[in-house]
């Protein structure tokens, strides 16, 4: 019996011990939810400094955003011309009998932005980011191009700069990745809205997908 007794209270201490540092745990992920939070949010933002480049290409999806940055980037003269990608439909859209692609859609609000007629062309080509990637290296190639931008959302530069390293390797082609701000959601405190919870839910997903797949 007595055998027993210190089993029971040793299984009894065990269980206190480990509900104690399940408290303490518990209590530290919330005193420091914030930080570890918006960590988890940098780490999906790689952002490179601007530079001079021979062309801007603007990845599919996020018009609005990605085309006022490209609109910004040629305003700024940081490249003479702007290429937008993508030949995704926007489903939205078809269902009002607009058929409009993503090269479209963000060519019209680069236009919207200010940005020339003239410098903003398009590239119906892609339906992912690894198919505009490789698009959009080719086409840069035939161009003789040696610096390009690429812009796209912020909580996606690093998985989209991943995408151009590996099909970039050995292509003499310095790609550089520019996100532009959301509209819907501070990427700051991008889990106070349901859109920023979604955006890096979404993100994290995609970069474990891509890791595994390519």
């Amino acid at each position: 019996m007595v055998h027993y007794r210190r089993i029971g209270e040793f299984l009894a201490n065990r269980f206190l011990l480990s509900l104690v540092a399940l408290i303490i745990l518990m209590g530290l992920l919330w005193a420091f939810r914030i930080t570890i939070l918006r960590t988890m949010g940098d780490l999906l933002i790689d952002q490179d400094q601007e530079v001079q480049a021979d062309a801007v290409y603007v990845l599919g999806g996020s018009p609005i955003e990605r085309g006022g940055e490209a609109a910004r980037l040629l305003g700024a003269k940081k490249a003479p011309v702007a290429i937008c990608t993508g030949e995704n439909i926007n489903h939205v859209l078809e269902g009002e009998g607009f058929l409009l692609t993503d090269a479209r859609l963000s060519r019209n609000a680069m236009l919207r932005a200010g940005a020339d007629t003239a410098a903003v062309k398009e590239l119906t080509v892609g339906t992912s980011t690894w198919e505009e990637a490789a698009a959009i290296l080719e086409h840069a190639r035939r161009n003789g191009s040696d610096t390009i931008i690429v812009v796209t959302t912020e909580f996606h530069l690093r998985r989209v700069k991943r995408v151009f390293r590996k099909q970039g390797k050995g292509s003499g082609i310095t790609v550089i990745a520019r996100g532009a701000r959301s509209q819907q959601y501070d990427s700051d405190r991008w889990w106070e809205s349901e859109e920023g919870l979604l955006m890096v839910n979404n993100e994290y997903v995609k970069s474990l997908y891509y890791l595994w797949k390519y």
